[in-house]
């Protein structure tokens, strides 16, 4: 089969989300409008919003060895456990597998900001003694990649896209493109991200990007009430493999990735580009030669500021004319927060969980909408028409990342 011909496929889902740990728990509370989102420590009383997506404790300790948990950041500990989760889920046992052909693509904005405050204020409060040596490591961007290779002896391609909200759709994008090319069979990707923290709070919070008050209902995409959004913690690991060696081995296969696009607005450098053409063109390059009754559902980036949810209605309305007052669209996350590069590849595994049980989850808050779109709210809707999912991502600096997934039946290969 030629480069241009290989078909990747995801076979495991490994999420880490304020409402659940494991992709049966997360679909269970995505599925029935269950929320994650609740208010912040009274450490965080300096932060409007007093509200966020947080991971309630989860078993880190049965998976990840304690000096590690000691030696890396929150994000790491989220990650890993992930990736456990998503390689029990696949099936995939890497010791069977050549660890040059295996490669690992984790998209991270914050770094970790956790770890490097509790070890500034050991060197003002105690002394530079008291100092972790392992601060040096621990805080980068690429730590989560470098400790899942470390972890499962990964010696394949492995990269670390920083790319704000967009990351986690980028990261999957990067590694498809990186199996069609015949650079790996399996890649494991997807995003983390763990700030909630009150320093990155306050920046947030003068960025104006997210709702103040305590209302864990404030997060409202395309509601006429819409006022920012909430932030989350969370991650979110896919296992992307190539077909025929999704095959071979017998692996479980959620759907295949049929379709990417990426492009810049040049514009956007506190906020992602209120101007929807140059996303439509990233919508259109993912979605080329489908048609619009193809789609199950949109997964939409809602980021819940009016501007910008009118450049995303005006990118829906290039892309599918008349058409984009008919096709259901959701933004799930509304239940859980934002995550930023964590927040495409946890819509990702939100997809592949809607095609394998057939129904669409719903955008929870948005009780006055203020677009006319077929938007799912409040309740999960059966999937009734469509069998691909259609995803968009915009980050700060003009990113605009889109990628389509379509189911197809585990032994056929067949789109169902």
């Amino acid at each position: 089969m030629s480069k241009q011909n290989k078909r990747v496929v995801i076979t495991g889902l490994g999420v880490i989300a304020p409402n659940g740990t494991g992709s049966t728990a997360y679909w269970h509370a995505i599925s029935n409008g269950i929320t994650g989102i609740r208010p912040l420590p009274a450490e965080h009383e300096a932060f409007p919003g007093g509200v966020a997506g947080t991971v309630e404790p989860f078993y880190q300790e049965q998976t990840l060895d304690r000096k590690l948990i000691h030696r890396s950041d929150r994000m790491t500990h989220l990650v890993l456990t992930a990736l456990h989760e998503a390689l029990t889920d696949s099936r995939l046992q890497l010791s069977k597998e050549n660890p040059h052909r295996i490669g690992v693509v984790i998209a991270n904005t914050m770094g970790g900001i956790g770890f490097v405050l509790r070890q500034l204020q050991a060197l003002y409060t105690k002394g530079p003694h008291f100092v972790s040596a392992y601060t040096a490591i621990a805080w980068l961007n690429v730590a989560n990649v470098g400790q899942a290779a470390i972890h499962y002896a990964i010696q394949g391609y492995c990269k670390t896209p920083i790319n704000d909200t967009a990351g986690g759709l980028h990261a999957l994008c990067m590694a498809t493109q990186a199996i069609k090319r015949e650079v790996a069979d399996v890649i494991l990707a997807g995003g983390c991200e763990a700030f909630l923290h009150p320093l990155l709070l306050r920046i947030f919070a003068q960025r104006q990007i997210c709702v103040s008050g305590n209302d864990p209902r404030a997060y409202r995409p395309f509601d006429r009430r819409a006022a920012g959004l909430i932030l989350a913690e969370g991650a979110g690991i896919c296992i992307l493999e190539e077909y025929e060696h999704a095959c071979r081995r017998g692996a479980p296969i959620y759907g295949e990735i049929i379709g990417i696009g990426q492009t810049n607005s040049a514009d956007g450098l506190t906020i992602p580009s209120p101007d929807g053409r140059q996303y439509a063109r990233a919508l259109q390059q993912a979605a080329d030669r489908l048609q619009s009754d193809e789609l199950a559902y949109i997964s939409l980036d809602g980021r819940a500021l009016p501007a910008l949810d009118q450049g995303e209605v005006e990118a829906l309305t290039l892309t599918f004319g008349a058409d984009a007052a008919s096709i259901p669209v959701s933004v799930p996350r509304t239940m859980i927060g934002h995550s930023y590069a964590a927040a495409g590849a946890i819509d990702a595994i939100t997809a592949c969980l809607a095609l394998r049980h057939r129904q669409i989850p719903p955008t929870v808050h948005c009780e006055e909408p203020g677009y006319p779109l077929n938007m799912v709210r409040e309740r999960a809707r059966p999937l009734d028409r469509g069998t691909a999912v259609l995803l968009g991502a915009r980050g700060t600096g003009g990113s605009n990342i889109a990628l389509l997934l379509k189911r197809c039946d585990e032994q056929s290969g067949e789109y169902t």
